[in-house]
């Protein structure tokens, strides 16, 4: 019984200290961004910005929007992508998610949409510079943007509440 006395308090003097240390005591910033956690003016977490993105870049290619609009919105989704970076730096998704919103900018035909596809790919070369992304950003921007082309004409979405003719 004495020597299991002996071994608690041994066990008592070299944990607790060790627990107590203040380099353990101080946690770090976690690098991936919580999905609970809402940034910008829009109030998006990561999942919605990516997939935001994703529905932007769909709603181009089936033309149902109109290139001011899906430029309008995906400046709401770049305004919380850059608060969800300067939250969380080291999040592995955001430099994915930020090289997917330049190449929907890319995509749009307008004069606009070009210009934030070249500032949004200055911004991944810039902010992370040592990723896969940045080096796919820095080549785009050394290559140029690819030729404009012919779009083709809208077509909206149906509407759920019209009545048939």
């Amino acid at each position: 019984m004495r020597g299991v006395g002996l071994l608690v308090v041994l066990t008592a003097v070299m944990v607790l200290p060790a627990a107590a240390s203040p380099r353990e005591t101080t946690a770090s910033p976690p690098a991936s961004a919580p999905a609970d956690e809402y940034f910008g003016p829009s109030k998006y977490n990561p999942l919605t910005i990516r997939t935001k993105i994703d529905v932007l870049a769909r709603a181009y290619a089936s033309r149902w929007a109109d290139d001011a609009s899906i430029v309008h919105d995906a400046g709401l989704v770049e305004s919380s992508l850059h608060a969800w970076v300067r939250r969380y730096p080291h999040d592995p998704w955001a430099a994915s998610a930020a090289l997917h919103l330049a190449e929907l900018y890319t995509q749009i035909q307008s004069t606009t949409s070009r210009a934030h596809a070249i500032a949004a790919y200055r911004y991944v070369a810039q902010t992370f510079p040592h990723t896969q992304q940045g080096h796919l950003a820095r080549l785009r921007l050394r290559s140029g943007l690819p030729p404009r082309h012919a779009e083709s004409p809208l077509d909206p979405a149906p509407n759920p509440d019209a009545s048939p003719r």
